[in-house]
């Protein structure tokens, strides 16, 4: 649970906040902060990277699209091996919604505004749990973290379904 933060002037979150912007941010009273933005103009890990530095527990961006965005990867632009809080798409409708509430709302309206963001991993019906896991090959730290989790994916016994992926680039203008 947390209280959101919007900033109009950065409503991309593209650019780096200011100091003002991570002292108004409240850790006060069981209460995270957390950012929303729009999506658009910089890679996702930029927006997310931003919203870490001033102090965000949960970064959450609006699709800039009217599309279903169930099928929609927030992928990494290869930099992103340290971004260490969770974000979150959310639709263009959803958003659209949350963000015009959050413009026109009063200050007592946006203090008492409080936020719950659930991640969930859906149960199929064998009652397993899938998750997925995106990296490169040439990423060591992906493949430390896969050596080093193997032991804890044997002791789930087959109770979840593990579905790594790599991802591969292509390089215009290599032989």
């Amino acid at each position: 649970m947390g209280k959101i933060h919007f900033d109009e002037t950065n409503e991309l979150a593209c650019d780096e906040f200011s100091l003002e912007d991570k002292n108004e941010l409240d850790r006060t009273a069981d209460m995270s902060p957390f950012y929303i933005s729009r999506r658009g103009q910089c890679s996702f890990v930029q927006k997310v990277r931003n919203m870490e530095n001033i102090g965000v527990a949960v970064g959450i961006v609006v699709d800039s699209y009217a599309e279903n965005i169930k099928n929609i990867l927030m992928s990494d632009d290869g930099t992103g091996g340290g971004i260490r809080i969770p974000s979150m798409l959310i639709s263009r409708t959803d958003g659209d919604i949350l963000l015009d509430w959050i413009t026109n709302a009063g200050k007592q309206e946006l203090e008492s505004l409080v936020v719950m963001a659930e991640f969930v991993m859906p149960f199929e019906e064998n009652n397993k749990v899938s998750y997925d896991f995106w990296f490169t090959s040439s990423s060591n730290r992906a493949i430390d973290f896969i050596e080093d989790f193997t032991p804890f994916q044997d002791g789930f016994e087959g109770q979840v379904n593990f579905t790594p992926h790599y991802v591969f680039w292509e390089c215009i203008g290599c032989d």
